[in-house]
Formats: C-alpha cells, structure tokens, sequence
C-alpha cells in the first residue's frame, strides 16, 4: 500500500512539473486542400527558403500544432497557394494557451488568448478601412482627371484612418509583441515625434521583437536630424566626382531643401515637376534645392537628373540604401527632403506642394 502511494505521488509530481505547452487548432474553407500542409514560420515570413519550424497536415478541413513555447514570440502560419499566387498568412502571438486557428474564404484570424484576440480585433478593423481599395486603385489609374483626383483624396483618408488607428494600438500596447510587430511594419512612414513616443515608452517585451534595435537605432538617428535641430553635414561626390561637404550648400544664408531621391523612384520622379516650380518661383529669393541620390549607377542617376531637367546640384557615393547620407539623416523611404533654414536649423520635413512653398516662404521673410 506504502509503495502504490509512493508511485501515484511520483506520478502526480512529474506530471505537475511538466511546462503547459500549446495547442493550435486549425481549419480551412476549401476542401481541396486536404491532405495539404499548413506551416508554421518565424516572423515576417521570408520566403519558403527559410526552413519552417513545424508543419501540421489538414486532414477533414483541419489541423493541429502541439508544442512548448520557452517564451511568446510572433510566428506566421501559411498556407501555401497554387504557384504563382500568394499563400494565406496569419501572424500571431505563438505563446502557451489553447489557440484557434480559421483561414476562412475572406480573411485569416487566430484567438484564443488576449493579446491574439486583440491583434485579430486590430486586424479586422484595418481590413474595414481597406475595403473597397482596390476598386480606389483602379480610379487611380483613370484617363478621367477628376475621378482620378477624388479617388486619391480617398485613399489619403483611407491612409490616415489606418495610421491613426496603429498608432492607437501601438502606443497601447507599449509591452506587447503585438505592438512591435505593429511597428516594425510601419516605423518606416511614422512621424518623427510618434516614432520616438513609442520607442521611448516601449518596455522589455516590446523591444525583445527581432530586429527592434534597429529601429530604436533610426529612432536615435532620426532624433539627432529632428526639426529644431542643426543639419549634421558630410561629404559626397558630384556628377565630376568632386567631393563637396552639404555645409557648402546648407546654413549659408539661403533656405535650402535636401532632396534624398533616385532616378529609380516612381514617385520621386512624380514630384520632380511640381519641385521645379517651387524651386524657380523661389530661387531669385533665395531659395535653393540640393539633390542627395540613392542610385548605385552612376548613368542611371545622370541620365535621370537629364531627362527631369533639374536644374540644382547633386551629389551621390553611389551606394544606393547604404548611402551615408541617408544613413545620417535616418532616410528608409523616398522621396524623402529636409527644408533648412538660413542658419542651417531643421524647420520642416517631407512637406509637398502648397504646405512646402508657405513654409518656405515663411522662411524666406
């Protein structure tokens, strides 16, 4: 009787001291997919040449993946698709609970724990908002201007509603996997000032995401180049190869745009038109235009400053995303210009059109 009480007690213990794994059960919409593989893969899912951590076949429209999470991460799971079409994908906090799994006929979502139940809530709020985006495309393309016109007044707001909104989720959930995979998707378009709040104020969890320090690196270079501060110079080559410092065109008593761009870039090219104008209602003022390309060929980027006309100066070290300039002044998309007033002081960032000439004027005065 001694040792049947020894040995349940055993068992009772080891069984306690097992760690609770994870469960996710799945389902698909389309029967024809069974005897099909779903995958499970780090996150962002970069292609089927990485090697996918664990894979679950669908058997009767389902799926099962079982498990022990050392700590939460972000995984991706995916469904692959005919070849030639993109694969289904959910993204999703990988920790240890009872998750669920639905890639369904329009839209993917897991649940089951508070922080996926709140990314899928997120998810299908954006979703919303980007409904009827592609028929918004399709009147961007239009011969007819002002469908054309009103389309893209559309989507703008549609844009900002959807920045607003992760901007929402981000900064509540400053500790949260969930809010850095927000960020790590979109750090690259953020405002200045609402990326340093969230890298700021983010906690351990949050800066844990792989490749947060990155972006908490761009964060402080950004921070270095912000508007109110004093332009950081360097040293580029020009179309002659001759080297010049930006202090020979910046802080030198005329209000100077710094024009990060390539001849590669669609809607660098798109904006060039419109600068020109600005650039010769202002130059008898004192306004004055520098060009800093990203282009890595050297015929690329002459033949790009021919065929747009631009009349200002340029400089390149050739080196395309690795330029150094750019790397200085946190540039991860273009076009992407920094306006600098007379004594070389920060004054306004990425302004367009009407709101870039006022600004400019403002400074002239």
């Amino acid at each position: 009787m001694k040792h049947y009480f020894l040995i349940t007690a055993a068992l009772f213990f080891a069984a306690c001291s097992e760690k609770p794994g994870y469960e996710i059960t799945g389902t698909v919409a389309n029967a024809d997919l069974n005897g099909k593989y779903v995958y499970l893969y780090d996150a962002p899912f970069r292609g089927y040449n990485v090697p996918a951590m664990d894979s679950a076949q669908i058997t009767e429209q389902t799926f099962t993946f079982k498990g022990v999470a050392d700590t939460a991460k972000v995984k991706t799971l995916v469904l692959p698709a005919e070849e030639g079409k993109r694969p289904e994908m959910a993204e999703f906090i990988l920790e240890n609970a009872r998750l669920s799994a639905s890639f369904g006929e329009k839209s993917t979502t897991v649940t089951g724990s508070p922080e996926n139940d709140e990314l899928t809530a997120f998810n299908k709020q954006m979703a919303d908002i980007y409904s009827g985006s592609e028929a918004l495309m399709a009147d961007l393309r239009s011969e007819d201007k002002e469908k054309a016109e009103a389309a893209g007044k559309k989507y703008d707001e549609m844009e900002q509603k959807a920045t607003e909104l992760r901007k929402q989720y981000m900064k509540s959930h400053l500790n949260n996997l969930s809010g850095a995979l927000q960020l790590s998707q979109t750090y690259y378009f953020l405002d200045d000032n609402v990326l340093f709040d969230i890298t700021d104020n983010a906690g351990e969890v949050f800066k844990s995401f792989p490749g947060m320090e990155r972006i908490m690196q761009i964060a402080e270079t950004k921070k270095k180049v912000t508007v109110g501060q004093k332009f950081t110079d360097f040293e580029m080559a020009d179309r002659d190869g001759k080297m010049h410092k930006l202090s020979e065109y910046v802080g030198n008593g005329k209000v100077v745009l710094v024009d990060f761009w390539a001849s590669w870039c669609g809607p660098c090219r798109r904006a060039m038109p419109e600068l020109i104008e600005i650039y010769n209602r202002n130059k008898a003022a004192g306004f004055d235009v520098i060009g800093i390309s990203l282009d890595n060929k050297k015929d690329a980027w002459e033949k790009g400053i021919k065929d747009l006309n631009l009349p200002w100066a340029q400089l390149s070290d050739l080196q395309g995303w690795k330029c150094a300039g750019a790397s200085l002044y946190g540039v991860n998309s273009i076009p992407h210009t920094v306006l600098v007033d007379k004594e070389g002081t920060i004054i306004a960032k990425n302004l367009h059109g009407q709101e870039l000439e006022d600004k400019i004027k403002e400074a002239l005065k």
